[in-house]
């Protein structure tokens, strides 16, 4: 289904979107891995945009640094030159969410005024904006979890902020979808292949969440072997805290125990859904795209464990789950029931001084 033309301009927008969010995702990894992320300890929405400007602001910022945990406990020996290098990455990090603020923004209103924005297109886009301010609130609320007491964020937090962060993405997709294919809802069509992607979604989140535990504990730089963990499918660590519960979501051994097992479950059921799409003429092209995005994931997973997670390597592992979730997305959609139009849903009518026509 070709998209109407006054969406065009939204498509283009929210694709826009979803690359600036890739890139978010990215930019947040490189964060974790070099451990900026507490370096900036104040959340100032407005100001916060410059950084320091002289050595004598600098020295302000370093020595406010200075008082939490992740220095008094991990980073004694820093120098002024060290601070400067971690606070990069958190100070990017910050001000690309303010550059994503405005290019969802400034055109959503520019849309709105030109009533390209109307109905279930409206209510969707208004949903995306609070999600992405959320993601925002949700990120500094991750960081003061690591400026009192302890030296590292909360594991539970990180993978809050992470999985708030994709659920944008997602959201944002269907979006697109739904303007260049048409409305499809969650329900499914009875097609085997619609059940079995709404439980390998299911699946995968929680690949997700185990990954951004296995990022905040730094679970992924012990037991750097493979197949095995350090030569044992289970090594006795996994359960030292006699918890099952605490060892498998709180415990570093624990944590990746699950990771690098459900990988397996993941692989496998992303490979057998794919050959069961062969089957069905609506959405076979989606398996060899689903079988290419999983292989990757997974090659991309072993070799971040092999190398104690590179940082390169442990960014694109992040950014190949992100992947792995759009293409899954994209067979959902495509089996997913449609959604009849409604008389206010259908394609705006843009005002002519807005398109550069008159009478159009």
């Amino acid at each position: 289904m070709p998209v109407h033309a006054p969406h065009r301009p939204v498509v283009r927008w929210l694709v826009t979107g979803c690359a600036l969010i890739a890139c978010m995702v990215a930019i947040g990894g490189i964060t974790r891995l070099t451990g900026s992320g507490l370096s900036i300890t104040e959340w100032k929405p407005i100001m916060g945009a410059l950084p320091p400007m002289n050595e004598g602001e600098w020295l302000e910022a370093f020595e406010k640094y200075k008082r939490i945990p992740e220095y008094t406990l991990r980073n004694q020996l820093m120098d002024l030159d060290g601070f400067k290098a971690i606070f990069f990455w958190e100070y990017l990090h910050r001000n690309w969410g303010r550059l994503m603020g405005l290019v969802f923004i400034v055109p959503f209103a520019i849309f709105l005024r030109q009533g390209r924005l109307k109905g279930w297109l409206l209510r969707r886009t208004l949903v995306i904006l609070t999600g992405g301010g959320l993601v925002g609130a949700l990120g500094w609320f991750m960081v003061m979890s690591g400026l009192a007491d302890n030296p590292d964020v909360s594991h539970f937090r990180l993978a809050i902020h992470l999985c708030a962060a994709f659920a944008v993405f997602l959201l944002v997709l269907w979006t697109v979808l739904d303007l260049q294919v048409g409305r499809r809802a969650w329900r499914v069509d009875g097609s085997a292949a619609a059940r079995w992607s709404r439980l390998l979604l299911v699946l995968v989140v929680l690949q997700v969440v185990y990954g951004a535990f296995t990022a905040g504990l730094d679970a992924g730089r012990i037991y750097t072997t493979w197949p095995l963990m350090n030569g044992a499918f289970m090594p006795e660590n996994v359960h030292a805290f006699g918890d099952l519960v605490k060892d498998l979501t709180d415990h570093r051994d624990g944590v990746q125990f699950v990771h690098r097992n459900v990988a397996w479950l993941v692989a496998v059921g992303c490979i057998a859904l794919a050959i069961l799409l062969r089957a069905d003429p609506r959405v076979r092209r989606i398996g060899p795209w689903l079988m290419a995005a999983v292989l990757l994931q997974f090659v991309l997973g072993v070799a971040t464990l092999l190398t104690a997670v590179q940082i390169a390597l442990g960014v694109l592992h992040q950014l190949g789950a992100l992947l792995l979730l759009g293409v899954l997305l994209r067979l959902i959609h495509a089996t997913g029931r449609v959604v009849p139009p409604e008389a206010a849903d259908e394609v705006p009518h843009v005002r002519p001084h807005a398109v550069g026509h008159r009478g159009q």
